[in-house]
């Protein structure tokens, strides 16, 4: 009879954890951005924190932290966002947009007439056009939403502070909670450990640096609006496939438009030389600690994680593909495991 009560009672109680947990589920969905944003922040901050505490203590340690977090990386990250917002508004807004046929007459001039150029270039000016008209729009809704992210900001701060504090609590309580074994649930930790910091710190390293030398190339052409640019070239370089290339070889096709062909031939070599082979170089590097993502899942992961999360999919949909490819694989070791018969 006990027996059967205790089976009721655990079947009751998995009834009620899936209805709270969905509705936990539901009430978190609304705020994942600033709570992903949270968690990815704290994971960074972790070994300061970790230092600060033990001379500290938690509370007090984790109050530190936020203000040295806030002080050192986010009021200069906002200030440098702002910059990049104000420069990609004159760009869109103050600059003129070059017109066709003057854009058709400077390359004639430099390649001669091709029957087919202005069916190249229409549709060129138009993405290019679509996409002004788009930061535009994007700043608008930023703008509109300063409601939405003061409350964001609220509930950011806060997971924040906890995750600091009682990261060791709560992982000691997963733990304890999820029904694995010690080892298991330390391999898994260990890989979500290796997974987040190839996904986030290493590609971070590599996306500022190729930031930080395609602005220096610029600084020596003479562009303007830098800020802006080394913003766009860090966001483009966080994407597989794409990269900082996607900034510097417009950049080269635009100065042999313009008729300055060493400056364009020396941002070339600059570019494929320095630029984009440093990835070769630091990336290895960086990812030295990391778990080695496979090809493929990395790119799906990258470019779903946004499609689903925002730009914080950057950093979470590598992630997620690559637990779930750890998950099997424990799952695989652990059924090959030739077990004891009792």
């Amino acid at each position: 009879m006990t027996g059967d009560d205790d089976l009721s009672s655990t079947r009751f109680l998995r009834l009620l954890l899936v209805v709270f947990g969905t509705l936990s589920v539901v009430i978190v969905l609304p705020f994942l951005q600033p709570v992903l944003a949270a968690a990815l922040l704290a994971y960074l901050v972790t070994p300061i924190n970790y230092r600060l505490s033990r001379r500290l203590g938690a509370t007090v340690g984790a109050v530190v932290t936020i203000l040295v977090t806030v002080i050192v990386v986010l009021v200069p990250l906002l200030l440098i966002l702002g910059v990049a917002v104000d420069q990609a508004v004159s760009l869109a807004s103050g600059a003129e947009i070059p017109d066709i046929a003057a854009v058709e007459t400077a390359v004639q001039e430099q390649f001669g007439t091709d029957a087919d150029l202005q069916a190249l270039i229409e549709p060129v000016s138009g993405a290019v056009e679509t996409g002004l008209r788009g930061v535009l729009g994007g700043v608008v809704g930023i703008v509109g939403g300063i409601p939405a992210f003061v409350v964001g900001a609220v509930v950011f701060l806060f997971t924040f502070y906890y995750l600091l504090r009682d990261g060791d609590t709560f992982v000691a309580w997963l733990r304890t909670a999820a029904p694995l074994e010690p080892n298991v649930m330390d391999e898994l930790i260990e890989r979500t450990d290796d997974l987040l910091w190839a996904a986030v710190v290493g590609n971070v390293i590599v996306a500022g640096l190729q930031a930080i030398l395609t602005v220096l190339a610029f600084v020596v052409i003479g562009f303007e609006d830098l800020i802006f640019w080394g913003v766009v070239t860090f966001v483009l370089s966080l994407l597989p496939l794409i990269g900082a290339s996607i900034v510097w070889v417009p950049a080269v096709i635009y100065l042999v438009i313009v008729g300055n062909i060493p400056a364009a031939v020396g941002l070339l070599i600059y570019g494929f030389v320095v630029i984009s082979g440093s990835d070769n170089v630091v990336r290895p590097l960086a990812m030295q600690r990391g778990a080695r993502l496979n090809s493929g899942l990395l790119v799906l992961g990258i470019f779903g994680g946004v499609a689903v999360f925002g730009f914080l999919g950057l950093f979470i949909g590598p992630v997620i593909l690559g637990l779930s490819k750890a998950i099997i694989d424990l799952l695989v070791e652990i059924r090959s495991t030739p077990r004891e018969i009792l």
